[in-house]
């Protein structure tokens, strides 16, 4: 192996070694991270079982760890300040890991009406569908299969039929059950 051949690979091996590094060390320190953030979660699910057991026993219920409040008579429950203080605690917890909050979040927006489809629209809809069954069943995609399509999906610009059809297309392509054509330029 002569010198030159060795100056071509050699920075190529170790930006690759460098990457690879630096990938597990990133693995290694969420890993690490997820590892403290469960034990701690346990630690607090542990000291909540703890007091949750030491409040039924100083009641004299007996509560059975893992039993549900619902089982032990009324001296064991917990008030609803407590509830809410745990429940409060939880969500500062998951909030705090990164996790989403079920509850935490403002509600959507309810979606707007979207308008009825003119007649003219209704029938480039019923053509452009024909027409990408058709490519979607003969598994290939021509130029010209593009450039038609498109020409029919202008007419519903912006509908959600049309986010549809550009999404079944898609997902043929991906499931390898559609071959686009080379020479097109780009999809429909």
């Amino acid at each position: 192996m002569n010198a030159q051949v060795l100056h071509g690979w050699l920075p190529s091996l170790t930006t690759a070694l460098g990457c690879a590094v630096g990938c597990w060390l990133a693995v290694s320190q969420a890993q690490q991270s997820q590892q403290q953030r469960v034990e701690q979660l346990t630690d607090e699910v542990g000291s909540l079982r703890r007091a949750l057991e030491a409040r039924a026993h100083a009641a004299g219920a007996g509560l059975m760890v893992g039993a549900s409040s619902t089982v032990v008579s009324g001296q064991g429950r917990l008030s609803g300040e407590e509830l809410e203080a745990m429940a409060l605690r939880v969500a500062t917890l998951l909030k705090e890991s990164g996790e989403a909050v079920v509850g935490g979040r403002e509600p959507d927006a309810p979606a707007p009406a979207v308008p009825e489809l003119s007649s003219e629209q209704r029938e480039s809809a019923t053509r452009v569908g024909t027409m990408v069954d058709r490519v979607v069943s003969s598994g290939r995609m021509t130029a010209q299969d593009v450039l038609e399509i498109r020409r029919e999906l202008a007419h519903l610009r912006g509908r959600p039929e049309a986010d549809a059809l550009r999404k079944k297309l898609v997902v043929a392509i991906n499931q390898d059950r559609l071959i686009p054509a080379p020479d097109a330029d780009g999809l429909p």
